[in-house]
């Protein structure tokens, strides 16, 4: 019997009182755009192609042979030579290549049994379906205001009594600067950060980079909060080895992922992970999960994640009331961004309108019938990303980077 012991804005976490070191995701069909929790609508299918990706990217990644046969790969041609073949050769890609990536998933699990994705029959799809990973201590920050300051404090002692132990980061990488990057503020406010991401020239909108390049940002914090390098060690309490590992790690994985859309003409912007770190044996595990909501993927000019649904309403009033919102509590943190836009700004969300819905509820299942094999229609022949793009194209505006 599974047990709630939390939940989030669009995921549950379940475990079992005989197994106290396992947990099971149930990814729900909420979702969340600009940080403000559950909206009005769901979304058909997202939690069950949510997880049927994650345990696709989980068992294709952790395959040995892998990461070898990726160093051939045709779509990391465009990047720099001089860095593939050092990131090759490092120590951390040479065991990725043996024993292939490191990771807290253990397998689907229907609530009675643990099973393999090759394994889900395809006539026999589980309404109810998790992710069953390692569980793992998280040490969150406590805060306090100082004035207009808000102070995070992370605890001193972070030893897991369960010997993995979530790192407090998301880690961010890019490929480009498309239309829409955080990025492109933060080399406007200070353009000498362009060298300290590896970065030779100022990039421009819509530009590709040479070098997969990586940024840090707070996980346990209210918002994500940009960090430095060294920032994010100090934060993460990591070692000079576990810092490289981890380096070593997203580059590969971002590389990975970049083959893996590549192969199916889905381009690759960008993305974040998560990780532990397993004390016991010293190594960086992905932990979490990976699917389009961590990523930014386009195809045929048109998002395939929660950033279709994120630009479906940029415009609105709502959305320009939290960034106004999100402003005065950086002035006045007593006030919760959230709080404030409701009584103050007087604004909430509206649900989809109908005509857009019923192609946003396409978006995961065909995105992961295409990935996965595994049909979550109720169409007798899947609906391909081509036709999908067909239907997109009457209904979105196309995004500019392509």
């Amino acid at each position: 019997m599974l047990k709630l012991v939390y939940e989030g804005s669009v995921k549950r976490l379940l475990e079992r009182a005989d197994d106290p070191k396992r947990l099971y995701f149930q990814f729900t069909d909420d979702f969340s755009v600009f940080d403000w929790g559950k909206m009005p609508d769901t979304i058909d299918k997202k939690g069950l192609s949510l997880a049927l990706m994650g345990a696709y990217f989980f068992e294709t990644l952790s395959t040995p042979g892998f990461f070898e046969r990726l160093k051939t790969s045709p779509h990391l041609n465009a990047f720099n030579q001089d860095f593939l073949n050092e990131l090759f050769q490092s120590k951390e890609y040479i065991s990725l290549c043996d024993r292939g990536l490191a990771h807290h998933y253990f397998g689907l699990n229907d609530g009675e049994k643990t099973f393999a994705l090759s394994d889900l029959l395809q006539t026999k799809i589980p309404q109810n379906i998790y992710l069953e990973v390692a569980k793992a201590s998280v040490f969150g920050p406590s805060s306090k205001n100082y004035g207009a300051n808000r102070i995070y404090f992370y605890p001193e002692k972070i030893e897991s009594p369960l010997k993995k132990r979530l790192i407090p980061l998301e880690v961010v990488f890019r490929f480009g600067m498309p239309q829409g990057s955080s990025l492109k503020g933060r080399l406007e406010k200070n353009p000498d950060y362009m060298r300290e991401l590896g970065l030779k020239t100022m990039p421009s909108e819509g530009d590709l980079f040479e070098i997969p390049v990586i940024e840090f940002f707070t996980k346990l914090e209210p918002e994500d909060r940009h960090l430095s390098y060294q920032e994010a060690v100090l934060l993460a309490r990591l070692n000079q080895n576990q810092f490289e590992a981890l380096l070593v790690t997203t580059r590969a994985l971002a590389l990975a992922l970049r083959h893996i859309f590549g192969e199916h003409e889905i381009a690759l912007f960008d993305g974040k992970f998560e990780f532990l770190l397993d004390q016991e044996k010293d190594i960086i595990l992905l932990a979490d999960s990976i699917g389009p909501d961590e990523l930014r993927l386009i195809y045929r000019g048109h998002h395939l994640s929660k950033e279709l649904v994120r630009q479906y309403y940029q415009d609105s009033k709502w959305a320009k009331a939290v960034k106004e919102a999100k402003r005065l509590s950086k002035i006045d943190p007593s006030t919760d961004f959230k709080e404030r836009c409701i009584n103050e700004l007087n604004e909430t969300p509206e649900p989809i309108k109908a005509d857009k819905k019923c192609l946003i509820d396409l978006l995961y299942p065909v995105l992961a019938s295409t990935l996965t094999g595994k049909n979550l229609l109720n169409s007798k022949e899947p609906i391909s990303l081509a036709e999908l793009a067909e239907r997109f194209d009457h209904a979105f505006k196309r995004t500019v980077a392509r």
